[in-house]
């Protein structure tokens, strides 16, 4: 029998931050605004189809333009590259015309989302399905474009901090 006793949300921050993920950061543009959002849950999902999937906190400023637009990127982050993933995953950041400005980027050639320039690895996606996670969308994407960068260290994020 399962023991239904309510655990302590800290608690199980702190449990999961012993697993070790990679950074990247999830874009989408819609109406000419960019949007970008640092994600820690992104994975591989599926080789036939060519499917990945993330996790968007309901209240992020991306989850409304990502749902609108039903096509997003991921760029994938390496280890000098710690800024950008701060800066995307500052919920005080300016939420202005254009999130991506100041950061050098260039629009992917599929779906147009931002693609941080000096990332290992680009991929473009178009949304396939979407569930609920709780406080979280899990965002499921079909693979539609995708590209290696330079070589290098990934950004990782490990027991609440960003490690290389």
């Amino acid at each position: 029998m399962v023991d239904r006793t309510p655990l302590d949300p800290a608690a199980y921050r702190s449990v999961v931050s012993r697993y070790a993920t990679g950074i990247t950061v999830v874009s989408t543009v819609v109406g000419g605004r960019r949007h970008g959002l640092t994600v820690n849950s992104f994975t591989s999902l599926s080789l036939h189809p060519l499917l990945a999937m993330f996790a968007c906190e309901h209240d992020a400023a991306l989850h409304e333009p990502l749902l609108q637009a039903g096509t997003w990127a991921v760029s994938v982050l390496g280890a000098d590259q710690q800024p950008a993933a701060a800066y995307f995953a500052t919920r005080e950041r300016p939420d202005g015309p254009d999130q991506f400005d100041g950061w050098p980027s260039r629009p992917g050639p599929v779906t147009g989302a931002p693609l941080l320039d000096g990332s290992l690895a680009w991929l473009e996606f178009r949304t396939w399905a979407t569930y609920d996670g709780g406080d979280h969308t899990i965002v499921v994407g079909e693979v539609v474009g995708m590209e290696l960068g330079a070589d290098g260290e990934p950004l990782l994020y490990f027991r609440s901090s960003y490690r290389a």
